[in-house]
């Protein structure tokens, strides 16, 4: 059997590396936040034919005056923009100037609404802040469950020092996590929606289970 213990000097040290790089990534680069968190207009389209070419779509839009553009290909016939918050006649005027652009050799080239969606920047900070609050709310309530599980073992190591203990391995879990989205949000492009907090509160669950378990073998 593989003594895990007998080399811990060596899984430190990678856990180590692996949570500086994740603070450093974070540092410079931070998440890319989706329309969740910050508000504005998300809209997929496709085309029948052939998509233009990103110039064709910017220089579109940008008669219209919109803001805050960013256009991401999606695959060879589709497109995935973010731009300010609009409204319905705006969306509509988006949608037909996309659908008015010619392609050189392409006829009836029809464009295709796959999903529009529409954050206000109000509820896109709201969102922002409930989740921080929930990640907090459920950190404190891991500490408490934790020293109370463990108070009839008090003895040598303070119960709620196991509490502490299992935070301290939650933030290694979630900033290793969070460190692979930053770099993955800087090199593609992805983006951190409401459903990463979900996936973030579901680590904790998972990391304080599996530390309690450790707690309980010790």
């Amino acid at each position: 059997m593989y003594n895990i213990i007998e080399k811990k000097k060596i899984w430190f040290t990678f856990s180590g590396v692996l949570v500086a790089l994740s603070i450093l990534a974070l540092a410079i680069w931070g998440l890319r936040l989706g329309i969740d968190f910050t508000g504005g207009s998300l809209l997929e389209i496709s085309y029948s034919q052939a998509r233009p070419e990103i110039n064709q779509i910017e220089d579109t839009l940008n008669e219209l005056e919109i803001q805050s553009l960013r256009v991401q290909p999606s695959n060879e016939t589709e497109y995935l923009l973010r731009f300010e918050n609009v409204d319905e006649t705006t969306h509509q005027q988006i949608l037909e100037g996309l659908g008015n652009i010619e392609i050189e050799g392409v006829e009836n080239n029809v464009l295709t609404e796959n999903r529009f969606e529409s954050i206000g920047p109000i509820i896109g900070s709201e969102l922002k802040a409930k989740a921080i609050e929930s990640i907090v709310i459920v950190l404190i309530f891991i500490v408490a469950y934790i020293a109370y599980a463990f108070r009839k073992v008090s003895k040598p190591v303070a119960s709620w020092k196991y509490g502490i203990s299992a935070i301290i391995a939650l933030a290694h879990d979630i900033l290793i996590v969070t460190g692979i989205f930053s770099v993955l949000g800087y090199l593609f492009n992805i983006e951190v929606d409401s459903l990463f907090v979900t996936a973030l509160l579901t680590i904790l669950g998972f990391s304080v289970h599996d530390t309690i378990v450790t707690f309980d073998r010790t």
